[in-house]
């Protein structure tokens, strides 16, 4: 019976990693709600038992990541998922990539939009102005350290297994977005998504932020601390560095901006895409070389 249930797991990895990660996260998140109603993120990380449970939501798939590993694969399998958790040596380049391509992007498309000067405000620099300022250290542990492990490190090398790049990056933005509803009633934890058209937005923003993530991640031989940091600096570039270099600037100039960007998206997730096929059908050619 064991038997059966992990080649059942194996064969349907999609399936039984979404039930397993929406059931923990949802009991979690769910919780929440129940005992703090809508309050605020800002209220909540005053609670300990509302961080708790904030933390275990947000865990939700790397915890359904290591107990599904450990069923199916047992510890070989427990330690190749440590190994893609811990990979760091990759490229310079892929490295800043991961770090830097978040924010160039955003700045990018600040650029593009090219707001009003009277919209956009002055430039407020902080005295002592760091590029990832102090208050977004704890935005690391809160999302990217808690969810990676499953996303990236467990689900995406399960589907690429069975399909093409571009679909693994559709299934995963798709999961990643709707995995968000019972943290979408918390003001301060994700954009404004109180209509269907902003649901639709997000969704496509997931999808091609999960498809850029995909080549990153392949780039840096499977590496988990590659998608941290670009889900880091994804989750910051525009609410820890860029807007609070322009505390004045108005919603018009904002949503011009935010416009924008998800047009650049789309154009580095097309690139990506390019760029993943070439590196996988690059890495096919020269393992059957090998192999001769």
């Amino acid at each position: 019976m064991t038997r059966i249930r992990k080649e059942w797991v194996n064969a349907n990895p999609l399936l039984s990693f979404t039930v397993l990660t929406v059931a923990i996260t949802f009991i979690a998140w769910g919780l929440l709600l129940f005992l703090y109603g809508r309050a605020p993120i800002d209220t909540l990380i005053t609670q300990p038992s509302a961080v708790l449970l904030i933390y275990l939501g947000a865990g939700g798939p790397s915890i359904a990541a290591i107990i599904l590993t450990a069923h199916t694969d047992g510890r070989p399998g427990l330690r190749a998922l440590r190994d893609r958790f811990l990979t760091v040596r990759f490229p310079l380049l892929v490295w800043m990539s991961a770090v830097f391509l978040p924010l160039l992007l955003a700045a990018l498309s600040l650029l593009l939009a090219n707001p009003d000067s009277d919209a956009l405000g002055e430039v407020v620099l902080p005295n002592s102005f760091l590029i990832i300022p102090l208050a977004a250290i704890p935005i690391f542990f809160a999302g990217p350290l808690c969810e990676e492990l499953g996303w990236r490190g467990y689900l995406q090398p399960k589907l690429l297994t069975h399909h093409p790049p571009w679909l693994t990056a559709v299934l995963i933005g798709t999961v990643w977005c709707f995995w968000h509803i019972p943290l979408s009633f918390t003001p301060g934890t994700t954009p404004e998504l109180s209509t269907a058209s902003a649901w639709l937005l997000y969704w496509a923003d997931t999808i091609f932020v999960a498809v850029i993530m995909l080549a990153i991640v392949i780039q840096a031989n499977g590496s988990v601390i590659a998608a941290m940091l670009f889900h880091w600096m994804s989750n910051i570039a525009f609410s820890h560095i860029l807007e609070p270099i322009y505390p004045n600037a108005t919603e018009a100039a904002w949503q011009s901006i935010a416009d924008t960007h998800m047009i650049i998206l789309l154009i580095a997730a097309m690139l990506a895409i390019y760029v993943t096929h070439r590196s996988l059908k690059s890495h096919k050619s020269k393992s059957e070389q090998t192999s001769k």
